[in-house]
């Protein structure tokens, strides 16, 4: 052994070892301080912003990804400002490729020589389509899980209603649905109007990605308590006066509209309305109040005008004014010689003079009643026409015809001569009606005894809020 360790040749082995150890050592030592201080460095930039360069007047790319991740390498100073500035770009460049389908190479530009790049993903399979633009009708909706109790919405309304939507021709040909859709929080109870954002579907209700002109659009809805148009029927309740008979009960107000739950009104086919005859004694207008059925919140209108057509009958009352005259004059009126031999037969009853004096009075009076009495006609003009049951804040304003109407009148001469336009009163009952233009029929209000004809028998109305 020490023969060997005293060999030149061994020692020399020995000091050639440690010196490239130490070599290495320093060297390393210098690698990582040059490193330290400025040397070689990596950074991965995540979400970097891909450009796609085509032509975008006339074609529609798809298949590009929106970011890429982009990996650097060089100089640690020149990594750390490329880092924060991201002064370069990152692109695929299609203006020179046809339609179709092509797989393309994501390039930088910008980048400083000095650093390495690699990018993920190298490529990228994009489809170049023809740009097309149509236009399409917008369908506003709204879930009704956000109405209040008891309420519906009566129409949605869309300003514009069309949009002009802009993509590929595949997939403008896929869509299937454009839609606005309100949002609000639950017990809407009254008008909303809000602006809404336009959404394009396909017919599995995927999101489609197209451009929109214009991207919103303004939704109206119109949103009241549940109401139901319902028949009405009169009916008689109470006894006549003596002497009066009810002839006929009839009314222009057809239906009426009931509010309240859906369930309740569903339910009601018709509304009775009670006559009180009564009240009545002779023909004419009665109004008649009408009664909310239970789970009714609401009646429009809360009344309606019954045309009552009566007989009154006071002959007995005519009979029993009329005098007992005496029969003294007859007695002693001297007669004519022909007829002194019936003279004991006038003086004979005096009661039946009396009844005979009567009868002959009574047919005097038939008489001169039927030449008062005979039936005319005639004409009134310059009639104005009133607006009758409107609701709180409405106000109603007849727009056709314009100016006042005429009325032919029929009946006993002596009524018809002394007839006044200011005697009859025309109306419309505009109880039930919304906001809008409606026709409706001319209603007359006068003396009983007259059958009134309005020329024309309708006029169109218009009803706003006040």
């Amino acid at each position: 052994m020490d023969k060997f360790m005293d060999n030149p040749w061994f020692i020399r082995g020995i000091a050639l070892f440690f010196a490239v150890l130490m070599f290495l050592v320093v060297q390393s030592d210098e690698e990582q301080g040059s490193r330290a201080a400025g040397g070689t460095d990596i950074a991965v930039l995540q979400d970097v912003p891909l450009e796609v360069y085509y032509d975008d007047e006339n074609t529609v790319v798809t298949g590009a990804p929106e970011t890429v991740s982009v990996t650097i390498e060089g100089p640690g100073n020149l990594v750390r400002t490329t880092k924060t500035i991201k002064d370069f770009t990152v692109f695929v460049d299609l203006r020179t490729l046809t339609m179709g389908a092509h797989k393309v190479r994501v390039q930088t530009e910008n980048l400083s020589e000095k650093l390495q790049a690699s990018i993920e993903p190298e490529t990228v399979d994009v489809v170049i389509e023809e740009r097309i633009s149509r236009e399409f009708r917008v369908d506003p909706e709204m879930n009704e899980r956000l109405l209040a109790e008891n309420h519906v919405i009566n129409s949605l309304e869309v300003e514009p209603a069309t949009v002009m939507v802009t993509g590929a021709k595949s997939v403008i040909d896929s869509i299937s649905f454009v839609k606005a859709s309100v949002t609000a929080d639950p017990g809407v109870d009254g008008p909303l109007e809000q602006q809404a954002s336009v959404r394009v579907l396909d017919r599995d209700l995927n999101k489609l990605n197209v451009a929109i002109e214009p991207a919103e659009v303004t939704v109206k809805a119109d949103i009241s308590q549940y109401s139901r148009s319902v028949p009405v029927k009169l009916r008689r309740s109470g006894t006549p006066e003596e002497g009066v008979t009810i002839n006929s009960l009839n009314t222009a107000t057809e239906t009426v509209k009931l509010f309240g739950p859906k369930n309740v009104l569903d339910e009601i086919g018709e509304l009775t309305a009670e006559v009180d005859v009564s009240k009545v004694t002779a023909s004419g207008k009665l109004t008649v109040e009408l009664k909310k059925p239970a789970g009714v919140t609401k009646i429009s209108p809360g009344s309606i005008d019954v045309d009552v057509q009566a007989t009154v009958n006071d002959n007995d009352e005519e009979t029993a004014e009329a005098p007992d005259e005496p029969d003294e004059p007859v007695a002693e009126a001297e007669p004519p010689e022909e007829e002194s031999e019936s003279e004991p037969a006038n003086q004979a009853d005096e009661s039946s003079g009396s009844k005979e004096t009567a009868q002959q009075g009574n047919a005097s009076g038939a008489e001169d009643s039927g030449t008062a009495d005979q039936e005319a006609s005639g004409t009134l003009n310059g009639l104005a026409v009133e607006v009758r049951g409107l609701e709180e804040g409405q106000t109603g304003e007849v727009i056709q015809p314009e100016g006042p109407l005429s009325l032919k009148i029929r009946g006993p001469k002596s009524a018809v001569d002394s007839a006044k336009p200011g005697d009859f009163k025309l109306f419309v009952h505009a109880g039930g009606i919304s906001e809008g233009e409606a026709s409706l029929v001319v209603q007359v209000d006068g003396p009983s005894g007259l059958k009134a004809e309005p020329a024309p028998g309708r006029v169109t109305v218009r009803i706003a809020a006040a």
